[in-house]
């Protein structure tokens, strides 16, 4: 029925660039909803030609962790060997030291690397992002 797969986006116009842009999110909101909406019909029983349910992927893990280290230490290997030491993330570090202490004690520690362009509505209250800002300006010798 809609086959958009061989819509080539690099031959849209500058026009039809801007036309879609602002409906963009809608859509793929609407696509996402299409995709639960047929998801729910399935698990009650519609079969959709062309279609199936399966069972997704899904990832390994321990029911018991502690039990799970009490095996392997019994079994000789080094508590090192099986846990890892990791610091906090930087929230919870700035909310055990302080907004306000925090840049006073780790400040020469702190970065706020360039977040990757990305395009909004002109209304937006962002300062607009120009490539020279970013990556281009290292290479620009």
């Amino acid at each position: 029925m809609f086959d958009l797969t061989n819509i080539k986006t690099e031959l849209l116009s500058k026009e039809q660039i801007e036309a879609l842009l602002p409906e963009l999110d809608n859509l793929i909101a609407w696509a996402k909803a299409v995709q639960d909406h047929a998801l729910k019909q399935a698990l009650e029983g519609v079969n959709y030609n062309g279609f199936k349910l399966v069972e997704g992927r899904s990832n390994r893990k321990f029911t018991d962790t502690e039990a799970v280290a009490d095996i392997l230490i019994g079994e000789g290997y080094d508590e090192s060997e099986i846990y890892e030491r990791k610091l906090h993330t930087l929230t919870k570090i700035e909310a055990l030291v302080g907004r306000y202490k925090l840049p006073e004690l780790l400040g020469s520690l702190l970065e706020k690397p360039q977040g990757r362009p990305t395009l909004v509505p002109a209304d937006d209250k962002r300062k607009a992002y120009r490539p020279s800002d970013g990556a281009i300006a290292d290479f620009s010798d």
